[in-house]
């Protein structure tokens, strides 16, 4: 974004090249780093070969530098559906959509808009900008533009069609997805989340009577009722367990240490005492010294609280204050007073739970599962209230892990006002933030600003390359830097509206980070970076402010170039490289794997990525690729580069290293909202088109030219906002609910005589009965007689490790039912399934079943649920306060025999211990081979 004055030398380019060469560098030692370590790590680069259940595991990627690359570009994509769920996939989809789209564009742009800027013509001495729309300034040359409309048209239609095509893609694979065995038998697919709900449906038995209209009826509905005071006695104890923990842990850490230290001068002593050998001695001794300290040794004693006590007096032991913030109050021993208010909680927690099931009074909010996904999907479309903000809010596909308690205990209005507030804080935000980051946009043309700031003169007058990078590579850095920590703010802001689900806030991150990053890191730079090429030109001649700015506002593109190639070649190799994983594993070993609870998720637990704050980073820069596309064709080409390269690393990440938590699949609801902002680029560019045409309406030679070509561009807007918004009417449904007509056809298949089936008939009514046979395990794995549960739903935690590698893992992501069915495959006969039916993978196309329903589906059954997964609860969508256990203190098994001392003192106290699965090693290190107790 330097200046860019006719007959002035330029910077533009060396700011390019520089950026080219300096992310060329990082991306290549990226590269290299992940290729040297990739086969000696296996725990950062490919823990999805042994980490998760056998089913879930990807095969190995060929040794060699370099053989992984094609392994990975020739595996299934379709896999990640399987490993990682449908939201995954789809995200990889947009990701080569991309790639393709800006593939087009490169070589459109290239072979046309390119020689039409740059032959003939001499508008900039930048070698960079002379391919690019300011390039063109002679008024004569105005025709020259008739080009830039004509493909502007074509690269229009392109991507309308492109939306459109990859839309019905997405809904005939999200039916399939929703109706596949894997999914459609878990209760999560059949559980409806209503909030707001009247007092006149407080009980079970009136919002039974509410829903006898569903078809199947409902199996089993929780109240969620207030458990304030419950939940605060709940969060303390949760928090004294953990302080518990690091202290026991950290006690006997000092304590082995204390007794090598004992044992190392113990035998130092011994080795004086005992004369040297003689000559005839030396080969008895060749062995070489002793060593000073052995696990033989260290068992050598009786393991006793006496003991512990020697070896860390109670002076040394781990203490903390009683007060506020930890800095107040009282110091007292951490694990005395633990202790103690542990079994306090504990009891009181007891009575308080009875107590809450007679008088807790019922917050709005019930969830109902329903015995048919078709019964779910219609309860949550349904009009079910007369009155204004009652049970307007209806959430389908809901799990208990995903459910944000907190935010269920707010009726409509309140809930409604949140919104209101959370979204004007918003909206303030970013009118504050665009101070800073307009002082960047400046910072990336300074060689502008510092000719009138005498006190910014030093910059000019640095030696080159320091003003080339100075324009070229800080202000990228900076402006990633200033966005790093916006989501953080804005996933607070979505919180607090009030949303239940995680999945639900994530996806407001999504619309509040791309919003704020649309005008930050785009609108605003460019406005900026434009004024600051003017500025010379409106100080010195202000009549021509306009003509000036429709000339020089397209030269902010240079700025993104190196944006672009920032964000692409560093960015992917950063991904590919997990430098943030790298160092979190060495240093969170030591750091934050001191107690056997960290240690086992440093171990154990695999990445996952969260889809809010990654895709509209990408979604931004496809926003940029497409808004500039025309005014200056590079740009196409380093997004081609930029996308290729996501792709590649992002395939091998989910198919190699990520775990995406089946609580947060959405199904690939990120789609639909990031296939809508391609349109935003669309808009911006023509907008930005029209105005530049309509700005050199005022010069004569070219005044009807201009015109012409700015009422085209107007024409094109509109067909593009025409086909936005039929796009958008035309899919919200079906990318939100399940159609009746492939549900009921689902249920006649399964259920049904002679292909029909009535849903409220009595046949139907008792065939489901006896498929519903089954008894209901509890937390404990105690069966319920009271309840009964149609098929297998939420896995239980607490998996063992030594039984394999294999099984180290609980469940990945595609246990919540990433799998196609083949029954789902014939959805309708209209063209526009039949147009993209050819795109679907094979197993679905040809009627054929994955893996993953062999695995999860057909193992159940028809007849009830499968004893390889265990079904819903009674509890799943009970407040945990309400029924959680303490959690167990988990304390190393350390070579003095302590631990089993302290889990005695422990359980005698009336607090649940364990050492099982835990070791500490003679050095203070911390191993664990089971899931947590």
């Amino acid at each position: 974004m330097s200046q860019i004055t006719p007959g002035r030398v330029t910077t533009s380019t060396q700011s390019f090249v520089a950026a080219v060469v300096a992310n060329s560098a990082l991306l290549l030692i990226e590269v290299g780093l992940f290729t040297a370590l990739k086969q000696r790590l296996e725990r950062i680069y490919s823990p999805r070969t042994y980490l998760p259940p056998p089913d879930k595991q990807s095969p190995k990627l060929p040794p060699g530098p370099w053989k992984w690359l094609p392994a990975v570009l020739n595996s299934r994509a379709e896999d990640i559906i399987e490993k990682n769920g449908l939201d995954a996939y789809m995200f990889l989809r947009f990701l080569k959509i991309l790639v393709w789209v800006f593939l087009v564009f490169t070589v459109l742009t290239f072979a046309v808009i390119i020689p039409v800027d740059l032959i003939g013509q001499n508008g900039t001495s930048s070698n960079l900008e002379k391919i690019s729309w300011i390039n063109i300034v002679d008024p004569k040359e105005q025709r020259r533009f008739t080009a830039h409309i004509v493909v502007v048209y074509i690269l229009t239609i392109f991507v309308i069609y492109i939306v459109r095509r990859e839309m019905s893609y997405f809904v005939l694979l999200r039916q399939q997805f929703l109706l596949s065995p894997a999914h459609s038998r878990l209760a999560q697919a059949r559980t409806v989340l209503i909030t707001s709900v009247p007092d006149t449906l407080s009980t079970e038995a009136s919002l039974r009577q509410f829903a006898s209209f569903v078809p199947g009826g409902v199996e089993r509905i929780w109240l969620y009722r207030d458990t304030k005071e419950l939940n605060k006695i709940f969060n303390e104890r949760q928090r004294k367990c953990t302080m518990l923990e690091k202290a026991v842990s950290e006690v006997l850490r000092d304590a082995v240490k204390a007794w090598r230290k004992k044992e190392t001068t113990r035998k130092k002593k011994k080795a004086k005492a005992i004369p040297k050998p003689r000559g005839g001695d030396v080969e008895a001794s060749a062995g070489g010294e002793e060593p000073l300290c052995d696990d033989e040794q260290l068992l050598e004693h009786d393991p006793s609280l006496k003991l512990l006590d020697e070896l860390v007096p109670p002076t040394k032991r781990p203490k903390h204050r009683t007060g506020s913030l930890g800095i107040l109050g009282e110091k007292v021993d951490t694990i005395e007073r633990c202790k103690d208010e542990i079994a306090e909680l504990n009891s009181i927690i007891t009575s308080a739970r009875s107590r809450q099931k007679q008088d807790g009074k019922f917050l709005g909010s019930v969830f109902i599962l329903c015995n048919l996904q078709i019964g779910a999907h219609i309860l949550a479309q349904c009009v079910s209230y007369h009155q204004v903000l009652q049970m307007n809010d209806k959430f389908i596909e809901t799990h208990p892990d995903d459910i944000v308690w907190h935010n269920l205990d707010d009726d409509a209005l309140k809930t409604r006002s949140k919104v209101s507030l959370s979204w004007m804080a918003t909206v303030g935000l970013i009118l504050v933030w665009s101070f800073p980051v307009a002082l960047i946009g400046g910072l990336s043309n300074i060689s502008a600003v510092c000719r009138k700031a005498a006190w910014l003169g030093w910059i000019c007058r640095a030696p080159s390359p320091i003003p080339s990078i100075i324009q070229g590579l800080l202000p990228p850095a900076l402006l990633a830097a200033l966005f790093a920590i916006m989501p953080v703010i804005l996933r607070g802001l979505a919180w607090y509206e009030g949303l239940p689900r995680h999945t639900l806030i994530s996806v407001s991150l999504y619309r509040r980070f791309y919003l704020f990053l649309l005008i930050h890191g785009f609108l605003i730079v460019t406005l900026s970076s434009g004024i600051t090429k003017v500025l010379e030109e409106i100080i010195d001649n202000p009549t021509n402010t306009v003509q000036s700015l429709a000339t020089q506002l397209p030269g902010a593109s240079v700025f993104f170039l190196t944006y672009m190639i920032t964000q692409g070649l560093t960015g992917a190799g950063s991904a590919l490289a997990q430098l943030s994983p790298l160092g979190g594993y060495y240093f969170g070993k030591w750091f934050l794997g001191r107690t056997p609870r960290q240690a086992f998720n440093v171990t154990y637990l695999m990445p996952s990525v969260d889809f809010g704050t990654l895709l509209p980073r990408l979604s931004l820069l496809a926003t940029i690729g497409l808004a500039y596309s025309v005014l200056n064709p590079l740009i196409n080409l380093l997004a081609f580069i930029c996308y290729g390269c996501y792709y590649i690393a992002w395939k091998f990440l989910f198919l190699q290293v990520l775990d995406q938590p089946a609580a947060r699949e959405s199904g690939g609801g990120y789609f639909p909202m990031a296939a809508s902002n391609l349109f935003v680029g669309l808009y911006i560019e023509q907008i930005c088109l029209a105005c530049l045409f309509f700005m050199k309406v005022s010069v004569a030679d070219s005044r009807y030219f201009a015109l012409l070509q700015g009422i085209l561009m107007l024409v094109l807007v509109a067909i593009t906002i025409w086909a936005h918004v039929l796009l958008n009417k035309s899919f919200a449904p079906l990318t939100q609910y399940l159609p009746m007509s492939l549900a009921t056809r689902n249920l006649a298949e399964r259920f049904g005589q002679g292909g029909e089936v009535d849903l409220f008939g009595k046949d139907f009514v008792q065939n489901l009965r006896k498929r519903m046979k089954g008894k209901l395990p509890d937390r404990n794995g105690k069966s319920d007689t009271s309840t009964t549960e149609i098929s297998g739903s939420f896995m239980p935690k607490g998996r063992d490790l030594e039984a394999g590698a294999g099984d180290t893992l609980a469940v990945s992501a595609g246990d919540s039912g990433s799998s196609l069915d083949s029954k789902g495959a014939q959805l309708n006969n209209d063209e526009d399934t039949s147009a993209v039916q050819q795109q679907v993978p094979t197993e679905i196309d040809n009627g054929k079943t994955t893996d993953i329903v062999d695995s999860v589906g057909e193992a159940q059954g028809d007849d009830g649920p499968s004893s390889s997964q265990a079904s819903l609860d009674q509890h799943a969508f009970d407040h945990p306060s309400t029924y959680v256990a303490q959690p167990c203190i988990w304390i190393p098994r350390d070579p003095l025999g302590l631990s089993k001392v302290l889990v005695e003192y422990f359980e005698e106290a009336g607090v649940q211990a364990s050492d099982e699965g835990a070791i500490m090693s003679i050095k203070g290190s911390v191993e664990v081979t089971n899931s947590p107790p």
